[in-house]
Parts: structure tokens; C-alpha cells; sequence
């Protein structure tokens, strides 16, 4: 991946190196995606929104980036980016794409650093509780609380400039999590979520 710095014009980032990949068809179309600080914490920073990752391209460099943050052990953001979501619309559409999403959830399921979704006042997509199962911590802005029970995992704020706070404290509580307990829990939400889904599926009418 090749690097370019420049100073991201959106809080709570203080810095940022985007990063793009150098083969040809590699590069995902995310908003942003790279190295970003909220001053001295250093993360993994995956922008995008609902129609991200809608290609095999997109995917894998989404687990390039998750590869990178568990080399350089450091935390990943997505933020705008419900990926259980995509996953479940883009796994049959073929074969290419089932195989990276199967490789990047791979990755996000093993990563031993934390990983946090961020969904903001811009948000307009699918329930944004769901980013549970692959996090360790979600920060949703916005009148989602309604729907939503707040939860030492998932923080519902009113106004943007709690986003900082919010990150950086759902940050601290990953960590003082080891490691095996971390990837255990992320295992036992994509179990529950799994077994949900096939009870809904089989109460569906057969065609």
C-alpha cells in the first residue's frame, strides 16, 4: 500500500495517512482509509457508508487493513460502515465476493486488538446495533437511543463533539480485556447472531 499524508478535516482525527492499494483493482472506494490519531491513540480508520463494499476489491483491502492493524497492533475504526450488513447482501451475489468476505470476517473475528464502530449524525442505513457482533465497542450519534439500550459496548450520544470521549473510553475498556476473552466474545455474538437469522429464515414461507 502506498501512503499520502494530509491533515483530516473531520473530528475527533487530529492526523491521518490515507492509504491506497498499489495493484491495479485493490483500491477499495472508501471515503477514507488509513493511519488516523485522536491526538496520541493511533488506529486503523475504515470510512465508508452502505454502499461501500460492494466489490471484492473493496473486501480485501478492508482485510489488508485489519492485517495491518494486527501487525502494527492497533486498534481499527469503522466508521459509517455496517459491515454485518453488507455482508449478508453481498455473500451470495458470487463467488469472488464470498470468498473475501469470508476472509476479512475471518480477520476481524481474530484481530487481538479492539475494534470500534463509530455511526454518526450522517448515517442513514441499517440498524447500527449490529456492528456489535464484529466490535468491541459501537458509538452511535443521534436519535437511534430509542431503539437501542445503551450498554457498556454501545454508546449513545447526542452531540458530535462527544465522539472523542466516546472512542477513546470504549478504547480503554477493550484493552484492560485479554485477549482470548476479546476474540471469545466476538465468536459468541456471531454465534448468537447466526442462530437468529436461521430461526427467522426457517419461519419464512417456502416458495
Amino acid at each position: 500500500m502506498s501512503a499520502n499524508t494530509f491533515k483530516y478535516p473531520q473530528p475527533p482525527f487530529t492526523q491521518a495517512i490515507a492509504l491506497s492499494g498499489d495493484r491495479t483493482g485493490s483500491k477499495g472506494m472508501f471515503q477514507f482509509a488509513g493511519f488516523a490519531w485522536i491526538y496520541d491513540t493511533k488506529a486503523i480508520l475504515v470510512q465508508g457508508d452502505v454502499q461501500s463494499l460492494k466489490t471484492p476489491p473493496e473486501w480485501r483491502q478492508l482485510s489488508r487493513l485489519v492485517n495491518l492493524a494486527h501487525r502494527l497492533r492497533k486498534p481499527i475504526i469503522l466508521w459509517n460502515l455496517p459491515v454485518v450488513h453488507i455482508a449478508m447482501e453481498q455473500r451470495k451475489t458470487s463467488l469472488a465476493n464470498t470468498q473475501a468476505i469470508q476472509n476479512t470476517e475471518l480477520a476481524l473475528l481474530k484481530l487481538p486488538h479492539p475494534v470500534i464502530s463509530v455511526f454518526d449524525e450522517s448515517y442513514d442505513g441499517a440498524d447500527p446495533s449490529l456492528g456489535r457482533i464484529w466490535n468491541d465497542g459501537v458509538v452511535i450519534v443521534g436519535s437511534w437511543d430509542t431503539q437501542i439500550p445503551e450498554s457498556g459496548k454501545i454508546k449513545i450520544i447526542q452531540q458530535p463533539t462527544e465522539i472523542t470521549s466516546a472512542i477513546l473510553d470504549l478504547l480503554r475498556r477493550a484493552r484492560a480485556i485479554p485477549t482470548s476473552e476479546l476474540i471469545a466474545n466476538r465468536s459468541t455474538s456471531l454465534y448468537i447472531f447466526a442462530k437468529t437469522e436461521a430461526e427467522f429464515s426457517s419461519k419464512l414461507p417456502s416458495r
